[in-house]
């Protein structure tokens, strides 16, 4: 896989040439849901399949199918890892084009694969100062904070009721319907909640996401994400943002659901394709 700046810069690159991608198509299964996401543009078509079954463990599996349209070429890409991969790789690039704060603590609530993903991509992108990890697996915690030790960055976990003073980055990766902040963070903390996806979830509470100068990934996330349901200000797609346009207030909270033209950016780096 490339690195995490690289993917960045496709995903940067596919939102602002543009491509086709239509509202991903969710279907009944028995336990759970068949979600199917093409996407395409001059010089790639690609497919995602996911199977969301809540029983079962894992209970998200992903593949993804690319063809190179000048060679007809086809390949079958490991999903999970793209997935997981261009998640962090597209709240990198938001916050860089976004964050107030350019250095400081990364705080990542869910110690899971995002969570790790997250650590990843914001020390390639960023000079962090140490990581700060919440969670309820007991066993994640313990080993997100040892990944993070093992880059060389001081962590340990958050256990206190305010969020810390010299976070910078914050990032909440968790399938909670609840939120899982308190209302107020230290000022021009840049906030990537990537964890809920449906209307009835909600890990930022709604104080915070009214107070914030509020972005996201595309505009499906409007319909998708509960964050943003009934929401009266704008939001800002990161495609416009890239474009320049900014929206009001503190702390800037890029709230993102996923999307093919991702996939789509991440099939065309990982086949050298930028």
């Amino acid at each position: 896989m490339v690195s995490y700046l690289a993917l960045a810069e496709a995903i940067r690159g596919v939102l602002l040439r543009g491509a086709e991608a239509p509202r991903r198509q969710v279907l009944p299964i028995p336990g759970g849901q068949f979600l199917v996401m093409p996407a395409a543009d001059p010089e790639v078509a690609l497919c995602k399949l996911v199977t969301v079954e809540p029983g079962k463990n894992p209970s998200v599996q992903a593949e993804v199918w690319a063809k190179r349209l000048d060679t007809g070429e086809v390949f079958h890409l490991p999903g999970e890892e793209l997935t997981k991969r261009r998640t962090a790789a597209l709240s990198l690039l938001a916050a860089r084009e976004l964050a107030p704060r350019r250095e400081g603590a990364l705080l990542l609530v869910g110690p899971g694969a995002q969570g790790e993903a997250h650590l990843e991509a914001f020390a390639e992108g960023f000079p962090l100062t140490r990581v700060l990890v919440r969670g309820r697996g007991r066993e994640g915690v313990r080993a997100l904070l040892a990944k993070a030790q093992g880059m060389g960055l001081a962590a340990e976990e958050w256990v206190e009721e305010e969020v810390p003073e010299d976070v910078a980055f914050l990032v909440t990766a968790t399938p909670s319907p609840t939120p899982v902040l308190p209302e107020r963070v230290p000022e021009g903390v840049f906030l990537a909640a990537v964890g809920s996806f449906r209307p009835e979830m909600r890990e930022v509470p709604e104080g915070l996401v009214q107070r914030a100068a509020v972005y996201c990934d595309t505009e499906d996330a409007l319909a998708e994400a509960g964050e943003l349901q009934g929401l009266g200000k704008p939001v800002v797609t990161l495609k416009e943002a890239l474009l320049g346009r900014r929206a009001e207030g503190d702390p800037v909270l890029f709230k993102s659901v996923g999307h093919a033209l991702f996939d789509l950016a991440a099939a065309r780096a990982y086949l050298g394709l930028g």
